[in-house]
């Protein structure tokens, strides 16, 4: 008797288990969680192509059974609490992680790359350098290591026994010594501040703001000497308090509970300039920022070109230190002609940024026709 109440209730649960799902995605009466998967999911399936119909009806019911973003995360928190394992992230020691897609993907794509392209992107920068210099524009330099070049001891073991790729060294070693070219050595400077503080977040891709500090004020160091001003218009003071916080590598592994740190970032020191204005756009640029005509003590106009690194530089008050700056960001569409297109009539500077695997920043560089392109067109700008 009591094995055959056992049997049926254990088909009920079964059913109960199995039907769960469907019903769920029929009427959706508990909130789905969300789960960011950096992608677009499957759309309803279409008889517009009658051949691929019960193709696109599998990938619809995949991404929208009842309760899978749950059941995704569930199965994402065992395999990290327990085992210590992600299927998007490398979990490291100490709680540092990092992103599958970069060390597994992206780094070995651009060594690939250098090993064909290097000569041409030094080419590259080494041309147009010398076409803005013509035009009275000098053109300043950062490229960004991440993490894990800084935090090998954090690496996981299946990480850290990998051979190195190391062909971006030799790029930067090239990059250093391109004539017009003021290289800030972003390597030497993390290196020298890491004896001291930590420079990059546990559960975030970025370095943290105290770390770009440094680097954004040899920028304004450099640029300061450059103008001949006795001495660098960067005169504010690091400060930095400690904040828990959950990077975004923390929030995109589908955890019931995102991991946590605490973390540094800066407390504004700086004063802006009188009359400093800053919005967003107009297009193309990102943002652009304004201080009052006639303002004393400040840099030329600046184009910055760069990427999400540079955002922590920004946060450490540069534009503070500027008559005006311009931002672009690079992006898979974004060419050299279209950044000297860009470039403001009364812009004096230009300063790149690019962290190793963006590879936006190598192409563009190393197109030599667009390259040919962007140095016909600042032969046609009126001198400064």
């Amino acid at each position: 008797m009591r094995s055959t109440a056992t049997r049926r209730i254990f088909i009920a649960a079964f059913l109960i288990l199995t039907l769960l799902p469907g019903l769920q995605m029929a009427t959706r009466l508990v909130p789905e969680l969300e789960i960011d998967e950096q992608r677009t999911l499957a759309a309803p399936p279409s008889m517009a192509h009658p051949d691929r119909y019960l193709q696109q009806t599998n990938s619809w019911f995949s991404d929208h059974f009842g309760f899978r973003a749950l059941l995704i995360r569930l199965k994402a928190t065992i395999d990290y609490r327990l085992f210590r394992v992600s299927d998007k992230v490398h979990v490291g020691r100490d709680g540092y992680l990092f992103y599958r897609s970069t060390l597994d993907v992206e780094k070995p794509i651009v060594d690939t790359y250098l090993q064909a392209h290097e000569a041409t992107v030094v080419e590259g920068v080494r041309r147009y350098a010398e076409a803005l210099q013509q035009k009275g524009i000098g053109m300043v330099m950062v490229v960004n290591l991440l993490g894990d070049r800084f935090l090998p001891d954090k690496l996981p073991t299946s990480v850290a026994e990998r051979p190195p790729l190391r062909r971006i060294d030799s790029l930067l070693d090239k990059l250093k010594q391109v004539p017009n070219v003021t290289f800030i050595d972003s390597t030497a400077i993390l290196q020298e501040t890491e004896r001291s503080r930590p420079i990059f977040h546990r559960t975030d891709f970025h370095w943290n703001d105290p770390a770009a500090y440094p680097v954004a004020k040899s920028v304004v160091d450099a640029m300061s000497r450059a103008e001949g001003l006795p001495g660098s218009t960067w005169t504010h003071p690091l400060l930095y308090e400690t904040h828990s916080y959950s990077g975004g590598i923390a929030r995109f592994m589908p955890l019931l509970r995102s991991p946590s740190e605490k973390s540094i970032f800066v407390t504004p020191t700086w004063q802006w300039p009188s009359g400093f204005a800053s919005v967003s756009g107009p297009s193309p640029y990102t943002d652009v920022s304004h201080v009052a005509p006639g303002t004393q003590g400040l840099l030329h106009p600046v184009l910055f070109v760069g990427d999400s690194f540079m955002d922590a530089w920004m946060r450490n008050g540069m534009a503070a230190y500027f008559e005006s700056s311009y931002r672009l960001r690079w992006g898979e569409g974004l060419r050299l002609s279209a950044i000297t297109a860009a470039i403001p009539p009364d812009a004096r500077w230009v300063a790149v940024q690019f962290i190793e695997v963006q590879q936006a920043a190598l192409h563009a560089f190393a197109d030599e026709a667009d390259v040919a392109r962007s140095i016909k067109l600042l032969q046609a700008r009126t001198a400064w």
